[in-house]
């Protein structure tokens, strides 16, 4: 009976021994195995996120197929099928079109590129002129400072029945400042461009005699006036070449890569750069002409464009 307990005893000791240290090695192995997977899968996350984003910056975009190898005792290997892929706008990537011009890029526009650009516009808009209504170079200069923030068919309608009452300079002059602002008005801003066109024609009769200064040091120096203004009367009135930095031209010259700037006058130097001893006034309202007609500030018309296959900017 004694020895039976006692074996009984050493039998229930072996076998709770044998019990706690298999739980033991299970329990260790289990949780081996669940922080192997969870380092696995983090290092993989990790690899993959690194990989995909060098290589986009890199090329533009990753080959879909990419391995990503983890070390652990048991070698993991994770294979994407997802292409991660990024736009040539994101990345700068190019494509080629006729005439090895560059269709997509960030670069700033080489003189062939801008070239074959401006051939197309000028090809599309062989009539391109000015669009305001004048019969002297007073008449022009005044409605260019009304076309701020307007378009010219309406300052064409307010400017005829303007030069009406006040045809020249010294009218102007002496009009009664009310009577002007109730005859601008729907041009926008009429208070401080009744102001301007006013003062602009005192200073005309008092400096200039009644005439409109032929250089943009002496125009700029009329109120209101400023370089684009003065570009436009001279290249119209006297074919003196300028470029006339409007809001199409900013506009436009940023979408063709023509410049990087923001400054008008520094976009001037750009594209006067870009264009050395054309006529900058011919390329200036045609391109203020496509501005108006296809390329819009909001939502331009790229799909009916004909330069569209040479445009870095075209959503076609």
């Amino acid at each position: 009976m004694g020895q039976v307990k006692k074996t009984t005893k050493a039998n229930t000791k072996a076998t709770t021994k044998a019990s706690t240290k298999a739980a033991a090695k299970v329990s260790t192995k289990e949780s081996a195995r669940a922080t192997t997977k969870a380092s696995t899968k983090s290092t993989t996350k990790a690899s993959a996120k690194a990989i995909t984003k060098s290589s986009g910056k890199v090329t533009g975009k990753t080959t879909g197929k990419a391995t990503v190898k983890t070390t652990s005792k048991a070698t993991v290997k994770t294979t994407s099928k997802a292409t991660v892929k990024t736009t040539s706008k994101a990345t700068g990537g190019q494509k080629s079109a006729p005439g090895g011009v560059s269709k997509k890029g960030s670069h700033k526009a080489t003189r062939q590129e801008a070239a074959a650009i401006m051939k197309g516009l000028l090809e599309l808009y062989p009539d391109a002129c000015c669009e305001l209504t004048y019969d002297s170079d007073f008449q022009l200069l005044t409605a260019v400072i009304l076309s701020a923030q307007c378009t010219d068919q309406q300052v064409n309608k307010v400017t005829k029945a303007l030069y009406a009452e006040f045809p020249d300079a010294r009218s102007l002059a002496e009009a009664d400042l009310e009577r002007v602002k109730t005859l601008i008005k729907p041009t926008g801003y009429y208070n401080a461009k009744a102001k301007n066109i006013q003062a602009c024609a005192q200073m005309l009769v008092t400096r200039f005699n009644g005439k409109v200064p032929t250089s943009v040091e002496e125009l700029t120096t009329l109120p209101g006036v400023g370089r684009k203004t003065a570009n436009v009367v001279l290249g119209v009135i006297h074919n003196i070449p300028g470029w006339s930095v409007d809001t199409h031209v900013q506009r436009l010259s940023k979408r063709f890569n023509f410049t990087k700037e923001e400054d008008p006058l520094k976009i001037e130097k750009d594209l006067q750069a870009l264009f050395p001893g054309e006529d900058w006034s011919k390329l200036s309202i045609t391109i203020i002409w496509h501005g108006r007609r296809l390329c819009y500030a909001r939502k331009p018309a790229c799909h009916n464009c004909p330069i569209n296959n040479i445009c870095p900017a075209s959503e076609a």
